[in-house]
């Protein structure tokens, strides 16, 4: 049970508080210690948009307009409203809102293939198997951003802690790693709401209740299965997990907010062209998620699974093509949660889990590319109109201001308010440090 005393003034009421805590285990001088790290979250809810395939940091936000030809985008490059700041052409939406939003261009780490990137990219700890591209999501995993938040800090229960869509990451049919809740078991694990985006309407399959089930019949169903719960003299973790399941179920059933939230009829038909009716579809129902209290909300942006796997530059429509979608969605986006007053408290990120490869081929396309690479970073207590660190002439290493996986994931739950060396517990009671990173100070 977290205590705050933050808002108790040093007195003698205070001495006498903090005294008490000793038949907690908790000493002054450790309560002094813990007070003077102690901050106020400014974030409630984040968007992760991950550009699923690695987006290039040439293309994107880090041009390299004096390279060599080999190395440059195939497209140019435009101003900011950031003085120094210059983006890919087709991100010029963003650029107009550089004030919103930072940049990091220093990003790497060593795993080049997409699973294992994905990983270390949604949980922020490298995997276990980095190099192996087909490995499967499992629950030795550490589970990934969204399910730490459902655990440490979940939404009210009239709406899920976490969503996911419009789809799941998949290659070749293997369901990718770090998607999951891994080791905190499937009581954790996204919702995944999968659609269409052309669709006006449209809603979490099964999450109304059957014909023949009204509201009473329902909740004397969920009386009935608590008391077989109880009268239970002990639960394996596999049937904890299910009843976390179970109650996240009629939560759904019984929450009218969940259906109001995933209604795109209740948007203008000219809000929805604002974002565009692609990802920005997804983009849009995330705001209203998060509107709802929807803790983190994932947005898959590879509507063809793989857009931003470019080794063929015509790959999923065109990079130019996915520039710009992504570019109206994010620009929307921002635009929207600034007019609700609500960017201020909404965390957005946008990245991949790589980037591209310094050098073109002669097709125009780009490799993998883990050791640097580009993403942003807005709201939530995030500064806007910032760049941190730097890459080589080249775009190839990071000349200062290196940033790992784990400083990204340092930073959001520094601005959630989540201590970084919170304990996670397995099924078997081992702990596990939340988060290894340091938050990227100078953003803040």
């Amino acid at each position: 049970m977290a205590l705050d005393l933050g808002s108790i003034p040093f007195t003698r009421r205070r001495a006498l508080v903090a005294g008490g805590l000793g038949t907690l285990g908790l000493t002054l001088p450790q309560l002094l210690r813990a007070e003077a790290g102690s901050r106020v979250s400014t974030a409630k809810s984040v968007i992760l948009v991950v550009a699923w395939g690695g987006p290039s940091q040439h293309d994107t936000f880090d041009p390299k307009p004096d390279a060599p030809a080999e190395v440059r985008s195939v497209y140019g490059h435009i101003a900011t409203r950031t003085p120094g700041l210059r983006v890919g052409e087709h991100l010029a939406r963003m650029a107009e809102r550089s004030n919103l939003f930072s940049v990091i261009r220093s990003l790497s780490h060593h795993v080049g293939v997409h699973h294992g990137a994905t990983h270390y990219a949604l949980t922020g700890h490298p995997p276990k198997n980095a190099n192996n591209e087909l490995t499967k999501a499992s629950r030795d995993d550490f589970p990934t951003l969204g399910s730490v938040l459902a655990k440490v800090q979940p939404s009210d229960r009239s709406v899920p802690s976490f969503v996911q869509l419009p789809h799941t990451f998949v290659d070749q049919s293997i369901f990718s790693n770090g998607q999951n809740a891994g080791f905190l078991g499937i009581g954790f694990d996204p919702l995944v709401v999968t659609y269409d985006p052309k669709l006006d309407t449209f809603g979490v399959a099964g999450a109304g209740p059957a014909k023949d089930a009204d509201s009473e019949r329902v909740d004397s169903r969920r009386q009935l299965l608590g008391r077989l719960h109880a009268a239970r003299a002990s639960t394996s973790p596999a049937e904890r997990d299910m009843e976390v399941c179970y109650a996240k179920a009629f939560d759904l059933l019984n929450s009218a907010a969940n259906n109001r939230a995933f209604d795109l009829s209740r948007e203008s038909p000219r809000l929805r062209d604002r974002y565009g009716r692609g990802v920005g579809q997804s983009m849009l129902v995330a705001r209203r998620l998060v509107e709802a209290g929807v803790r983190l909300v994932l947005v898959n942006d590879a509507n063809n699974n793989m857009k931003w796997d470019t080794h063929d530059p015509k790959y999923g429509g065109g990079i130019d093509r996915n520039l710009r979608e992504s570019d109206q969605g994010l620009s929307a986006l921002l635009d929207d949660l600034s007019d609700r007053g609500m960017l201020d408290n909404t965390l957005v990120v946008w990245m991949g889990e790589f980037g591209r490869t310094p050098k073109r081929k002669p097709d125009g396309g780009r490799d993998h590319w883990p050791k640097c690479y580009s993403a942003l970073m807005a709201g939530g207590g995030i500064q806007g109109g910032r760049v941190h660190g730097s890459s080589d002439a080249l775009g190839a290493y990071p000349r200062d201001g290196l940033v790992r996986p784990e400083d990204v994931h340092a930073t959001i739950h520094h601005l959630l308010g989540i201590a970084l060396d919170t304990e996670l517990h397995d099924a078997l009671g081992r702990p596990y440090r939340l988060c290894p990173g340091t938050p990227i100070r100078s953003l803040l």
